[in-house]
């Protein structure tokens, strides 16, 4: 079996950025792109890799695009998927089905919108015992049974059956089934260059995957930093990793932290260090930084104020951060309460920027000024039928030449009302009117909507914001439930160090605090 060679390095240091762009452009004069993987573990971290390497002038002169490296830069899963399991992922649709089926499905709620396997109890008990190469009954014996309530080993061992027949019958697949089916059906591709980021993540089966694909490579690296294994739970194993990456040459100059962020983290890791005889030299950037406490994020403070007005009067990006998902709901209503658009990590923004841009804009529609045929039909999107001649949806704009046109031809050619011109708010012209969501608007107009870019506000749990930079990163420590020591530093570790600036540390409200004994 081929050995890996490893890259490690502490966040920041360019694992990403640096060694696997300037890697990728070196093996890209060797070897003919189609036989060069990149793989990571989330769908954001691949993008943001892959987007990277488009950047590079010789990606470039080559004429790569994303679709052509769609296979070539992505997840562990997809890749897998991509050579074996032909099926459809199972969905929401597809876990209301089981519940109709038998009850016991029902014993977690979960909604369409939040919909991950792992996130009820018996997807994640599978997933868990898969990750750690343990068979259902071998998982039970040594895990934190709290962790499935309230299902029990027969329940889970009768839903099984029952959830692979499903599967089988409706021709669809978990992401299990991908790494299984990669391993024991698929050919060894054959490859020149395998580069595995994240690698300190990968479970048992996921491993086996990553080997066998590197059976044929020249060149096979697992890039990664055992500090930032934070999926033991699902079969990572950063003691294994600690191991095998001894004595691998490590990246020292750090392109992210401040010296603020990079000295906190230190101390959060510290205890590791000492434990595995792993001290660091992990240099900071130049930028000095601040660390900020906020007692909460429901009562006004100083450092609150000096967050907000960042948030208001600056360019730069933020991450609300925490572990579990409790937290979630207070960081949405300090997003709404204060006007701040926002996005979960992956997503769009909570409220799409044509929407918000429509309430800005329809005013000066409204008045008479041109608007182009695009903002058009964004008005179109959400406007009823007080307003609309023959009624939403009965015009579409295809034939229409794409230039600028005023509400008055609209008026003149029967496509909006004559009294279109006096309704100058746009939520009271809407097909469906939310008074939270008009207001939220309202607050985000009030404090100054930029019409461009991206959101520039983000929150997202520590597990799925791992890999990626934000200027400013918010870090609530309150702990939902106990967990190994250092799993909870390693917790705060990749936590605090998302961010390039300033950092905020919510205090916790209760009984348990994140990385504190």
């Amino acid at each position: 079996m081929k050995q890996p060679s490893f890259m490690v390095g502490p966040p920041g240091t360019g694992k990403t950025s640096k060694f696997i762009t300037q890697k990728y452009t070196e093996l890209l004069l060797r070897f003919f792109h189609e036989k060069i993987i990149v793989l990571s573990h989330t769908k954001v971290a691949a993008e943001e890799i892959r987007d990277e390497i488009l950047k590079l002038p010789e990606v470039k002169e080559k004429g790569l695009t994303k679709k052509s490296l769609k296979y070539k830069i992505c997840t562990i899963h997809a890749y897998c998927q991509s050579k074996g399991l032909k099926r459809d992922l199972f969905s929401y649709q597809d876990h209301i089905n089981l519940c109709r089926m038998e009850s016991r499905f029902k014993l977690q709620r979960i909604s369409a919108s939040d919909f991950e396997g792992d996130k009820h109890r018996f997807y994640k008990y599978l997933k868990d015992a898969f990750g750690k190469n343990k068979t259902l009954k071998e998982h039970w014996k040594k895990c934190d049974k709290l962790s499935y309530k309230p299902y029990s080993l027969n329940i889970i061992e009768e839903l099984q059956e029952i959830y692979e027949k499903y599967k089988k019958d409706n021709h669809v697949c978990d992401y299990d089934d991908m790494i299984r089916d990669f391993i024991e059906k698929a050919k060894e591709p054959d490859i020149d260059a395998l580069i595995v980021d994240e690698a300190q993540d990968s479970n048992v089966p996921q491993t086996k995957a990553l080997d066998k694909m590197a059976t044929n490579t020249k060149e096979y690296w697992f890039v990664g930093d055992p500090d930032q294994t934070i999926f033991e739970f699902a079969g990572a194993n950063a003691r294994k990793f600690y191991e095998l990456s001894k004595g691998a040459k490590e990246l020292e100059e750090g392109y992210r932290c401040s010296q603020t962020i990079n000295s906190l983290c230190k101390e959060i890791i510290k205890p590791i260090w000492d434990h595995y005889g792993t001290p660091r030299i992990w240099k900071p950037t130049d930028v000095i930084g601040k660390h900020y406490h906020l007692p909460s994020l429901r009562h006004r403070c100083t450092s609150m104020d000096i967050l907000l007005d960042k948030i208001n009067n600056s360019e730069e990006t933020f991450l609300f951060t925490y572990r579990g998902n409790p937290s979630d709901g207070w960081v949405k209503t300090f997003f709404k309460q204060h006007g701040i658009e926002y996005a979960h990590i992956g997503n769009t923004a909570h409220v799409p920027k044509k929407e918000i841009r429509c309430h800005k804009l329809w005013p000066e529609f409204a008045s008479g000024k041109p608007m182009p045929l695009k903002q058009i039909k964004d008005f179109w999107t959400y406007i009823g039928s007080k307003v609309i001649v023959h009624g939403r949806g009965d015009e579409t704009f295809d034939e229409w030449v794409n230039k600028e046109y005023t509400i008055d031809y609209l008026i003149h050619h029967k496509y909006l009302k004559e009294n279109s011109t006096y309704q100058r708010d746009f939520s009271l012209i809407r097909t469906k009117t939310d008074p939270d969501r008009i207001l939220y608007i309202q607050k985000i107009l009030q404090r100054g909507f930029n019409l461009e870019g991206d959101v520039k506000v983000r929150y997202g749990n520590i597990h799925t914001v791992k890999g990626l930079t934000f200027d400013n990163v918010i870090v609530d420590l309150t702990a939902t439930r106990i967990e190994d020591y250092f799993t909870q530093l390693r917790l705060k570790y990749v936590a605090y160090s998302r961010g390039k600036f300033d950092c905020w540390t919510i205090s916790s409200q209760r009984a348990y605090t994140l990385g504190v004994r």
